[in-house]
């Protein structure tokens, strides 16, 4: 494997691993603050989410979320007569 390739390997693992957590508004300089002392800030996005259950974390993986939405967009819609 050149060079190259091995930097193209470990960006592809990177931009795999990233992810969104979700949490209480009132909670996201918390959780950024650990994220940053984990040194995770590259990969883990914080974002402040009205719906999350009171005390919980929700880790979002959007890249197969959008993947998932791409391959059912994708699929040929059938209908049954009635």
């Amino acid at each position: 494997m050149t060079p190259e390739e091995e930097v193209r390997f470990f960006a592809q693992i990177i931009g795999d691993a990233r992810r969104t957590v979700l949490c209480e508004p009132h909670r996201v300089a918390e959780v950024q603050d650990v994220v940053n002392r984990l040194g995770m800030a590259g990969i883990v996005t914080v974002q402040a989410s009205r719906v999350c259950p009171e005390g919980k974390l929700l880790v979002i993986d959007e890249q197969a979320m959008e993947a998932a939405c791409r391959q059912g967009a994708s699929r040929p819609i059938r209908f049954h007569g009635g």
